[in-house]
């Protein structure tokens, strides 16, 4: 079922530098792919990751 990430981890990384989101595209119903601002669109986040990401956020309905 895939890499399992761990929220809490996920700031102990820092980047070089900050990264901006030109343009987000559905795939399929189940995630998210953003272009960046530096041009690239790897990385897919489910729908699933992005909710443990921010557990605490009010829910659309």
């Amino acid at each position: 079922m895939g890499r399992q990430f761990d929220p809490a981890n996920i700031l102990v990384l820092k980047p070089k530098r900050s990264y901006g989101i030109q343009k987000v595209d559905l795939v399929g119903n189940y995630a998210l792919m953003p272009t960046w601002d530096d041009g690239h669109h790897t990385g897919i986040y489910t729908w699933e990751y992005l909710r443990r990401l921010c557990p605490d956020a009010p829910q659309g309905g």
